[in-house]
């Protein structure tokens, strides 16, 4: 009888020790207690700081502080910056980072060739205007004007499938800076890229633009990004509804993406 009851007791508890140890195992990164994360520049508010070969110094902004976040929650203390292009991270393949954060949005075309955590921010495309232009009241305003947007976005992707203005857009591959130039040197009278980032670089750069003039509702939401596939998955995500749920990321936004409230366009 105490043989039986002893058996039943290990059973009972065998279970709760695997979970247990499932919750403890370690983060897989690609260098065991290390965590690699990649970035990319231009992005004021989400990465302040200045590149320096591929990694960044002087460090701060609310993506860079929530990677620090992310990783005390894997508890993970060593922490490495990566420099990755963003057109580069939508690519398949291996990746040298463990999960970059560079305002990516999710959408299923791009979920098909990496990974994605659950979301951390939400956005939706932001319309930065050149300096001298009548400001544009509405979405159908912006179908006559010269719009650019930074290639491989989701704002690209609205205007050629959703708005379908009269000129074709300028498009500006090698990064948002040549977009941001082209609104400031007056060739571009309409940039659409995520809010966030045009109100950041508007507030960076007074004056040398004609200001956000609005938002276009498209409820989208960013992700980090993994290679497809990950192991490192369920760990972020884990630890990213973990900040989301203690108030760490409205901490984080308050704190360096102290955006006005941007109009939307009907």
């Amino acid at each position: 009888m105490k043989r039986i009851v002893l058996l039943a007791a290990v059973a009972v508890f065998w279970p709760t020790a695997v979970t247990a140890s499932a919750q403890t195992a370690a983060a897989p990164t690609k260098s065991p207690g290390k965590l690699i994360v990649g970035f990319d520049l231009p992005a004021p508010g989400f990465w302040n700081g200045r590149a320096s070969g591929t990694t960044i110094k002087n460090p701060s902004g609310f993506e860079y502080a929530l990677s620090k976040a992310i990783a005390k929650q894997m508890g993970i203390s060593r922490v490495q910056f990566l420099r990755a292009p963003f057109g580069t991270i939508l690519l398949a393949g291996p990746k040298k980072f463990d999960f970059a954060l560079e305002e990516t949005t999710i959408t299923k075309p791009r979920a098909k060739v990496i990974s994605f955590s659950v979301p951390y921010f939400d956005a939706n495309q932001g319309v930065l205007i050149r300096k001298g232009l009548t400001k544009p009241t509405s979405i159908a305003d912006l179908k006559s004007l010269q719009t650019c947007a930074q290639a491989a976005t989701t704002g690209l992707t609205w205007i050629r499938s959703k708005l379908r203005p009269a000129k074709r857009p300028l498009v500006y591959s090698a990064s948002s800076t040549a977009a941001f130039d082209a609104v400031e040197a007056g060739r571009c009278d309409a940039l659409i890229l995520d809010v966030p980032i045009v109100v950041s670089q508007s507030k960076k750069k007074p004056g040398a633009y004609g200001g956000v003039v609005g938002q276009i509702d498209t409820n989208e939401g960013y992700g980090a990004v993994m290679q497809k596939g990950s192991r490192l998955k369920p760990f972020v995500d884990r630890a990213v509804k973990k900040l989301r749920a203690n108030g760490t990321i409205t901490r984080l936004q308050r704190k360096w993406l102290p955006f006005t409230r941007v109009p939307t366009l009907k």
